[in-house]
């Protein structure tokens, strides 16, 4: 098969979204010809260190999160190379920019069109991205900015061939959001064989070691594994890996360390994804107080080390961990509990222990990336049977929406696009082929107007972004 791949960040950032769609298209990649579209230096087609395919828009920015500079020129030379890659599946890993402008040529080409939903989509803005770009709290939770968010995923959903869904959590939360096409449960994957190599920790020893690897945030919750730590004896030590979303958040948990007298918690700071295995492997119980996770990729982690996790109930914990593989606790539990299962596990007699180590590796041995793939395909063939068809409404391309466009070039191109492709009939129109279009002109009648509405506002929005990243970074440099 041949596929594209799009995601807005580039390779090694954007937390769990990030990763996945990088490794799931290295992992296609070993049998399938692959494409991955992302932000990178410049724009155009290159390779990178493991050979995979990618086309990369330019970007700007120096965190995790760069935009792309969507400009006319970026938008019309990543069509002419799908058009000559002409892909079986556009597979997006999220509903903005990039993953935006990838649905609007499988659109226009009749290409099935697959999403992976990485979060819940009636909570989508409180999974990091209020405190990446540093949303104030009012406009956060204003009916408004619910409004515009609910509008803009929907609009993208809609015009989705099927969605892809982590789990059944995600699923029921993606049917409640009103979805109402084929939906399909993929699970995250990992290369298990980096973990499950690895020894279990000797829970004989006098020190206990608790860690947490992730992004410091409030939906992390590191402050609650804190007060966690104050009820345990000062022999545990807990070591917060990751760097803050937010400096305030850093910030306020360094005040309670201090207040406290918290000798044992550690603030280890960034790693790399291949220093994740040795973390675990030292550690006697994962700890998470996350309030939200669709699937943490940590969380598999430790599993397939051997890790026993303890966790506060969410759609992670709840799908993975029981007592079998080390302690679920109820949202509402407090920290003192939350304490007394970690003792209780690095208690237990060293035979017990180990059994409940590979218990845990054991839960998530079906998460290979071999497997996830497998079912990825599955899911693929059954989407490739699906009869694209475009209803009346779909055609009616009104020229005052394309206005919208800020972008003089772009808006003219699009305006000589919408006259050529009035002049065909709709009859003509409905017998285009679904990837080779005699004509470019008459596929963008295909793509509804509120789709190209948001589109508008994205290359707009993703163009003086991209200026002002890229200024900030020349002041800073």
């Amino acid at each position: 098969m041949k596929i594209v791949f799009t995601s807005i960040f580039r390779p090694g950032h954007g937390g769990g979204a990030g990763r996945v769609a990088h490794e799931l298209a290295h992992s296609f990649a070993l049998d399938h010809e692959v494409v991955m579209v992302c932000p990178a230096n410049k724009n155009g087609i290159s390779k990178d260190d493991a050979g995979l395919l990618v086309y990369g828009i330019r970007s700007a920015g120096d965190t995790e999160f760069q935009m792309p500079d969507l400009s006319s020129r970026s938008v019309r030379q990543l069509f002419e190379f799908l058009d000559d890659f002409q892909p079986d599946i556009v597979h997006a890993h999220e509903p903005a920019l990039m993953g935006l402008i990838g649905q609007i040529w499988a659109k226009m080409n009749r290409v099935p069109f697959v999403h992976t939903t990485h979060v819940l989509p009636s909570r989508a803005i409180e999974f990091g991205t209020s405190e990446a770009i540093h949303v104030p709290g009012p406009i956060l939770k204003s009916s408004l900015t619910s409004y515009a968010v609910q509008s803009v995923l929907g609009n993208f959903f809609s015009n989705c061939d099927a969605l892809i869904a982590l789990n059944q959590p995600a699923l029921e939360s993606i049917r409640d959001f009103g979805f109402e096409g084929p939906i399909f449960v993929v699970p995250n994957g990992r290369a298990l064989a980096h973990y499950n190599q690895r020894e279990f920790a000797d829970n004989k020893s006098e020190q206990k070691v608790l860690v947490f690897i992730g992004f410091l945030s409030d939906r992390k919750n590191q402050s609650y594994l804190l007060k966690t730590l104050k009820a345990l004896p000062a022999y545990y030590t807990l070591r917060l890996i990751g760097k803050p979303l937010n400096a305030e958040y850093q910030t306020k948990l360094e005040r309670y360390i201090q207040k406290n007298n918290l000798k044992n918690a550690e603030f280890v700071g960034q790693i790399t994804h291949e220093q994740i295995p040795d973390y675990l492997e030292e550690a006697h119980i994962f700890t998470s107080a996350s309030k939200m996770e669709v699937q943490s990729l940590v969380v598999i982690e430790a599993l397939a080390s051997g890790t026993p996790v303890v966790g506060l109930s969410n759609e992670t914990i709840d799908e993975l961990v029981s007592v079998d593989e080390g302690a679920w606790l109820a949202k509402d539990q407090k920290p003192t509990a939350f304490a007394k299962q970690i003792e209780r596990i690095c208690n237990l007699p060293p035979d017990q222990y180990q059994k409940v180590c590979q218990n845990a590796r054991e839960r998530v041995q079906h998460l290979d990336w071999s497997n996830v793939v497998n079912s990825t395909v599955k899911a693929y063939q059954e989407i490739l049977k699906i009869n694209l068809t475009v209803s009346d409404d779909e055609s009616d391309m009104l020229t005052s929406l394309v206005r919208f466009f800020s972008m003089g070039d772009l808006k003219d191109y699009l305006l000589d696009v919408i006259d050529d492709a009035r002049n065909r009939s709709t009859a003509e129109a409905s017998m285009l082929p679904r990837v080779k279009v005699p004509s470019k002109m008459q596929s963008w009648i295909r793509v509804p107007s509120s789709t190209w509405l948001i589109s508008g506002m994205t290359i707009a929005v993703s163009v003086i972004g991209y200026l002002f990243m890229r200024g900030r970074g020349n002041k800073e440099k």
